[in-house]
């Protein structure tokens, strides 16, 4: 392989792991909390979700599912 083979792996996967941390997908029954340069942002309820990469990210993933108590 040359060397231009080797660079465009390389933005392949660099583009691969940029789309991975844009689109966030919630499940049902679950809440995800966004910090945005390290502050609260809003949270995420279930569905699909766009995020800015490396500047938004998710700090925290909650359940919201009941728990049975004795």
């Amino acid at each position: 392989m040359t060397a231009t083979m080797y660079v465009v792996l390389a933005v392949v996967v660099l583009v691969f792991i940029i789309l991975m941390k844009t689109a966030i997908v919630v499940p049902q029954q679950s809440a995800f909390v966004v910090e945005t340069l390290g502050r609260f942002s809003r949270t995420l309820q279930a569905g699909f979700h766009i995020l800015f990469p490396f500047v938004e990210r998710v700090a925290y993933r909650h359940t919201l599912k009941e728990e049975a108590m004795d």
